[in-house]
Order: C-alpha cells, then structure tokens, then sequence
C-alpha cells in the first residue's frame, strides 16, 4: 500500500507510464531537487514521519523499495 502511493506520487512528476520500484530515483537525470523536497514533504505528511535529510540520495532512500523500508522503519 505503501508503495502504490509512493508510485503514484512519482508517476505524476514524470513522463514514464511506469515507475520501477527498483531503480534509482537520483539516476538518469528524471527528477531534479526540488522534486525530491516535494517527495520528502508528501512521505512526511502522508505517513506521519519526520525524513532525516542526511539519508536523502543515500542507499536508505533511493528507490521506491528503500524509501518504503525507510518509513516501515520509522513508522
């Protein structure tokens, strides 16, 4: 469940139809900084948790599968 509303949060901000929960959402140029403000705004807001920026870009939140083990850690 998680992981849908991250999907779908990401899929409005990019050109793809599809979102790899896998793949490294800091590669391949698709999404710039301030996206990645508004994805730790909404994670934040939507799962009721606080995103330390020091994990931001690192292996702990770089993809959809990381990001969702990041909250089911913080949650």
């Amino acid at each position: 469940m998680n992981e849908q509303k991250i999907i779908d949060f990401i899929s409005k901000f990019t050109k793809s139809a599809t979102v790899d929960k896998d793949a490294n959402l800091f590669e391949g140029g698709n999404l710039n900084s301030l996206f990645i403000m508004q994805l730790v705004l909404f994670i934040e807001k939507e799962f009721n948790i606080s995103v330390n920026n020091d994990v931001i870009g690192t292996d702990e939140f770089n993809s959809v599968s990381s990001i969702c083990a990041y909250i089911e850690k913080q949650s």
